[in-house]
């Protein structure tokens, strides 16, 4: 399930991130496919995960046709804390992360400076605090 998780966070931040991407993904010819994913991913119940990576996979595959590469997928890289880091307590700036806990997208502070949105949600997404 982590795989589906990191390809809705990626997926629902090229949404987010760029106002267009609804439609050039629509346009490409996946609209009833990313509104099954986005209702799939709003249910109550948990959605089926070989449905989603059939779905992130339909909607790859014809925006790479398209010419987009990297729609449902990440390529960020993390690093380790250095040594020494701690927990600056109570006062530490959110990190943003899905408020329907179905993808792994995270927002650290330091990338907005106003509570990012989900795209599956259409609400912002939940401040946590990483201990």
């Amino acid at each position: 399930m982590s795989v589906v998780r990191e390809r809705l966070a990626a997926l629902c931040d090229q949404i987010v991130r760029h106002s267009d991407m609804d439609q050039v993904i629509r346009d490409a010819g996946v609209g009833p496919q990313l509104d099954e994913l986005l209702d799939a991913v709003r249910a109550a119940q948990t959605p089926d995960p070989a449905r989603l990576i059939e779905l992130l996979d339909e909607i790859e595959e014809a925006c790479g046709r398209e010419g987009l590469a990297g729609i449902t997928t990440s390529m960020k890289q993390y690093t380790p804390l250095p040594a020494g880091f701690f927990d600056s307590g109570p006062d530490e700036p959110p990190t943003w992360t899905c408020p329907l806990r179905r993808c792994a997208r995270t927002v650290f502070d330091d990338e907005t400076t106003t509570p990012p949105s989900c795209a599956a949600a259409g609400t912002p997404m939940a401040a946590t605090r990483i201990l």
